[in-house]
């Protein structure tokens, strides 16, 4: 076996992308222009996989896991650490709850928790909720009105559904969706101190918000809640900051550090599958006409215009494979986002085909680890959709393009004008 020469592999730059959407669509037209390279670097010289096949093999592969909190922060957890908190404090407070940075054999039990609350049966009888949140929202466009469908539409009813599901006040509702907001910070390719100074409020928050969430749910004896306590009182591992993770400490300790792509990704979702449709007129239209073809289409936008364009991995274990040797400890860029453009899996990646065969998607991640809450985010999208159509909405772009943030692991509209139409009705 050959150790994998990460230093000698060209550089992520090289190929143009420097994060972003637009950047990120440059960078796939340009490496996907011939076979080689197989793998690239970052500046860090951690090892960047982009290729459809790669992605999923890595991504399925158990010697392949999270990146464990305390590689993330490993000041924080080693010895004679300062008891002052250093900036990005509370954001390791939360995420250190999230099952994103959980490997076994904390992972699996964690996993179950969140999917016996977010499975796609549990979400599915979630939808009547979503469904009066997102009546409500679009209700309140008025025809002719030229709204932002980011804020407006994608993060109200997203950020509504969440807090009608979780005991919220209308203040608190305002208060998280300011905090989801921020939170986008946190995926900037270069953060400041003054990025971490934001994010650790909005953090905190949101943190507090949802600690009191879990205390009002299990005062009202809420199943999931009462689920989740009971799940917690069961896992019985040692923390492990470096590999396995951290055990959650409460209740709201899951609920915060697992929603976070709750309020934040989901509307990221919602709103780039409107941008896919109105840019593809006749795709909408096609929509309209056969509603039930609203699911594929969805996959179909999210795999255009996936959420995430990359996310990190960490080598659990020396990972063989085709003759080279990944030694463990190494962190691992995963561009999940450029796994469904890679023209070997997608022909003409860039053109919506709501026909398209779906094996190989890489829109949500791949294996034990792909994300957990995708069926909540692509419901939520769905209900949006179905409602828009329900009360004769017609959205058209607007004079002013979308604009998309740059320099960032997000595939984020920063905003998106449209403009909105009602049809008449008779008495």
């Amino acid at each position: 076996m050959t150790e994998l020469d990460i230093k000698s592999l060209p550089a992520l730059s090289d190929y143009g992308f420097t994060g972003g959407r637009d950047n990120f669509r440059v960078f796939c037209r340009k490496v996907f222009a011939a076979p080689e390279p197989r793998f690239l670097r970052t500046a860090e010289n951690n090892l960047v996989v982009f290729r459809n096949a790669d992605l999923i093999r890595f991504g399925t592969a158990p010697e392949i896991g999270n990146q464990p909190i305390g590689r993330m922060y490993p000041a924080r957890f080693k010895q004679g650490a300062s008891p002052e908190r250093p900036p990005g404090w509370e954001i390791g407070e939360v995420i250190s709850s999230q099952i994103f940075t959980f490997n076994p054999p904390l992972h699996g039990p964690a996993r179950r928790m969140i999917l016996n609350w977010l499975g796609p049966k549990q979400v599915g009888q979630m939808a009547e909720l979503a469904r009066d949140v997102a009546r409500t929202v679009i209700g309140r466009i008025r025809d002719g009105e030229t709204v932002d469908l980011v804020e407006t539409v994608a993060e109200a009813v997203v950020v509504g559904f969440w807090s009608r599901l979780l005991y919220l006040t209308d203040e608190e509702a305002v208060v998280i969706g300011r905090c989801a907001q921020d939170m986008t910070r946190l995926f900037r390719t270069n953060r400041s101190q003054e990025d971490l100074q934001v994010l650790d409020k909005a953090f905190a928050e949101y943190a507090r918000l949802l600690h009191l969430a879990s205390i009002r749910g299990l005062e009202r004896s809420d199943p999931a809640m009462l689920e989740i306590a009971a799940r917690l009182k069961e896992i019985d591992i040692p923390d492990d900051p470096y590999e396995v993770g951290l055990v959650p400490k409460s209740v709201g300790a899951v609920l915060a550090g697992n929603l976070v792509d709750g309020f934040h990704t989901a509307a990221l979702a919602a709103a780039n599958t409107l941008y896919v449709l109105l840019d593809t007129p006749e795709a909408l239209a096609a929509v309209r006409r056969a509603p039930d073809t609203l699911p594929r289409a969805i996959t179909e936008a999210l795999r255009l215009e996936p959420p995430v364009l990359a996310l990190n991995r960490y080598a659990l274990r020396d990972f063989h494979f085709d003759g080279l040797v990944l030694p463990a400890g190494n962190k691992i860029m995963m561009m999940w986002a450029a796994g469904n453009h890679d023209p070997s899996a997608f022909p003409e990646p860039e053109r919506f085909d709501i026909g398209r065969p779906q094996p190989g998607l890489t829109t949500f991640g791949s294996g034990v680890h792909i994300c957990p809450g995708r069926h909540a985010g692509v419901m939520l999208t769905r209900v949006m959709l179905e409602e828009f159509f329900a009360q004769e909405v017609e959205i058209g772009k607007a004079g002013k393009p979308a604009e998309w943030i740059p320099d960032h692991f997000m595939n984020q509209l920063s905003v998106f004008p449209a403009s909105i139409s009602r049809a008449e009705r008779g008495d």
